[in-house]
């Protein structure tokens, strides 16, 4: 059985760490609603973005005078517990507050790159002609917003009979790979692909 004093420094634990806990979430929603209020200072046109070559770029640097038909969302893409400004038209940017500047954390296109937030990253999907072929690869993004760019993979309708199978050619970072193992590795971006009708 606990003793009085024992019971007495467990309350105390439990009170430390909850008020640890507390203090935490009060921190990350404060630091939401400054990152937030940053994202919208940038497309008012009020700051500036930085690259990571120290260069920096307003809205309009970015996508020219009419940003109009500009397409913006917040998504949580690193897994970090805080969203992160997406924009697109035609070109895709991913914002993020780093080391208190608002940096330019993905650039790519808006035709070929898909955000999937609950796998921290961005499904390149491209599909070419003569003969058909089919390119997908995966940037992962860690938490403190560094990319980790995954393999290339490209399948190739080389018998040309209009549908990829047994008879084609599967690369992995531009080296033949077996048909198998292609499938089971590009399984999940795949599925992806055909459940967002890409």
């Amino acid at each position: 059985m606990m003793g009085m004093r024992a019971k007495k420094i467990c309350m105390a634990m439990l009170l430390i760490v909850g008020g640890i806990v507390a203090v935490f979430l009060a921190d990350r929603k404060v630091a939401e609603k400054i990152t937030e209020e940053e994202y919208q200072r940038f497309l008012d046109g009020e700051v500036p973005a930085m690259k990571e070559n120290g260069k920096t770029y307003f809205l309009e640097d970015l996508f020219g005078e009419d940003v109009s038909d500009v397409e913006t969302f917040l998504s949580d893409i690193d897994g970090d517990g805080v969203k992160e400004l997406h924009i697109r038209n035609g070109f895709y940017y991913i914002l993020k507050e780093k080391k208190g500047k608002l940096t330019i954390l993905y650039e790519g296109t808006a035709a070929y790159d898909e955000p999937v937030e609950a796998m921290s990253g961005i499904l390149y999907y491209r599909k070419g002609w003569a003969p058909y072929n089919e390119t997908y690869y995966f940037t992962r993004f860690e938490k403190d917003g560094t990319m980790v760019e995954g393999p290339i993979y490209r399948c190739y309708d080389s018998d040309e009979d209009g549908e990829i199978g047994v008879e084609d050619r599967y690369l992995k970072d531009d080296v033949e790979q077996d048909r198998t193992a292609w499938e089971k590795e590009t399984e999940i971006y795949r599925a992806i692909k055909n459940e967002r009708g890409l």
